[in-house]
């Protein structure tokens, strides 16, 4: 954009604009490799490449490759609280899946798993996933009205939406 703007600025003044011949990466990277001479194998690749080496000093934020393990540690530790987060979403997803396929047997142990890893119910599932289990083994009125109940009372739920599927069959 600079020599765009020197050859705006010669031309004003009537002068005849210089232009410069400055070899692009790009051309080079273009151009045919050489072939090989008839007669002669394919070179063979010498030991693995390696990465350079590089003053961390001078680059703060860049890993390089025999940086120590101190220096490559996640940005946080894996604590007690957040292995207990990434099990209940694991049980949390794997009841979605029971549910998907219609599984109200599977979806039913899974519960039980849940009820006893995550008594407090952290996020207020465990009432809904039972109706939705209950819909899925046992369809008919009961379950249907134990669905609009959960339906109507629990309007701030995630499972709503499943409830009303499973329960009173609406997609």
């Amino acid at each position: 954009m600079l020599v765009l703007v020197a050859v705006g600025l010669r031309v004003r003044r009537n002068e005849p604009p210089v232009v410069a011949s400055v070899p692009s990466e790009t051309s080079e990277a273009l151009a045919p490799a050489p072939a090989p001479a008839r007669g002669t194998s394919p070179p063979t690749p010498s030991a693995a490449p390696t990465s350079p080496v590089v003053d961390a000093s001078a680059t703060p934020g860049v890993l390089i490759a025999d940086a120590s393990t101190e220096e490559l540690r996640p940005s946080h530790p894996l604590t007690p609280r957040h292995a207990r987060i990434y099990r209940e979403n694991n049980l949390i997803g794997a009841m979605e899946g029971a549910m998907d396929v219609r599984d109200g047997r599977g979806l039913r142990y899974l519960l039980q798993q849940y009820r006893s890893e995550f008594p407090d119910d952290p996020n207020q599932l465990q009432e809904g996933y039972g109706i939705i289990a209950n819909c899925l083994e046992h369809p008919g009125p009961e379950t249907t009205a134990a669905g609009q109940q959960y339906f109507d009372r629990e309007r701030g739920s995630t499972l709503r939406k499943f409830v009303a599927r499973y329960c009173m069959g609406e997609p």
